[in-house]
């Protein structure tokens, strides 16, 4: 299988010129995202972008005052900011769900974005795409029940990850969701108990899939990826 058929498994990559991705594509190496494997531990610096192919990465962050989880899979990448040059909290970065991803040195990353404008655009639409989805959850997370915002959360890790079968503990999903534990364990038995979903310990399956659309809130698809595509 080509370098460039593996890549486009991944939207970012599948996105890029023809000229960006043949730029890119020679320092870009094929890696193995094991489960539960530690990417970057936290207070460490993170020296490379990941492009998921297959699989979830998870983004933790601890602040003073709260704590912060987010999930990539193959709609995106993970090292934006570093990419970028911007200093960032240092984040604990570990696969959530096994798969493979391609990865490139972020000081030769932001080396390429420096001499393409194109590439430089692309991911400054991906960015702002995140900065939009923030925005969505912080929204929802004071708007909607518990209930339906975990229905939400639980299907966009599904889209990302590729899978119905996810890899959270209702720890995690407090963190993910802004929302005490507590509440968190009472809505995920309520989907429980409506057959939507099932769980044992940190390991969690979608069962019905339509119905748990029917439960979730409108913002889920909101923060459907839609960076341009502009094909090789």
């Amino acid at each position: 299988m080509s370098a460039t058929h593996i890549s486009s498994k991944n939207r970012l990559l599948r996105g890029l010129s023809r000229e960006d991705y043949r730029s890119i594509a020679p320092y870009l190496k094929h890696v193995s995202l094991s489960l539960d494997n530690v990417l970057v531990e936290r207070n460490m610096a993170n020296n490379y972008v990941y492009f998921p192919l297959a699989g979830l990465i998870s983004v933790h962050r601890v602040f003073s005052d709260h704590a912060s989880l987010d999930t990539v899979g193959k709609e995106g990448m993970v090292g934006i900011f570093v990419a970028a040059g911007v200093k960032v909290p240092h984040a604990r970065i570990a696969v959530q769900g096994s798969g493979s991803a391609m990865r490139v040195a972020a000081k030769q990353f932001r080396v390429l974005a420096y001499r393409s404008g194109s590439l430089q655009r692309h991911m400054h639409r991906y960015t702002c795409q995140l900065l939009q989805r923030a925005a969505q959850t912080s929204q929802c997370n004071g708007l909607h029940v518990v209930e339906a915002r975990l229905a939400r959360c639980l299907l966009e890790t599904s889209d990302r990850g590729g899978s119905r079968e996810l890899r959270m503990t209702h720890e995690l999903l407090a963190v993910a969701m802004g929302a005490r534990r507590t509440n968190v364990t009472v809505a995920a038995n309520a989907l429980r108990s409506r057959k939507l979903i099932d769980y044992t310990r940190a390991r969690l399956r979608i069962i019905d899939r339509p119905g748990l659309i029917k439960a979730a809130c409108a913002c889920y698809g909101a923060n459907a990826p839609r960076v341009e595509d502009t094909g090789r």
